[in-house]
């Protein structure tokens, strides 16, 4: 009865710790997130300007990246500008 409890509080543990719930889309391309207590995962999908490449009229290039990434903590504690910030750095 007692390794029952203590298994049942175990998994119930495991599963507050790990268990992702969409927290947001945002409005800068479509850029969800999905948080848990000991992660943060980010389906990248924000406009970008890309200076290097002109269009037609001159203007530079807007494009969209895409990407997905993991961020561990204590850095899923922080705020979606601040994420961009370290994606920025390490692409």
């Amino acid at each position: 009865m007692k390794k029952t409890i203590i298994i049942g509080i175990v998994i119930v543990l495991l599963v507050v710790l790990f268990l992702p719930f969409a927290y947001g889309k945002y409005d800068d391309g479509g850029t969800k997130t999905y948080t848990s207590l000991t992660y943060r995962v980010v389906k990248w999908n924000k406009y970008v300007v890309n200076y290097n490449e002109l269009d037609e009229n001159g203007e530079p290039m807007i494009e969209t990246y895409c990407k997905t990434s993991v961020f561990l903590f204590p850095n899923n504690f922080k705020s979606i500008d601040e994420l961009w910030e370290i994606e920025k750095q390490n692409n």
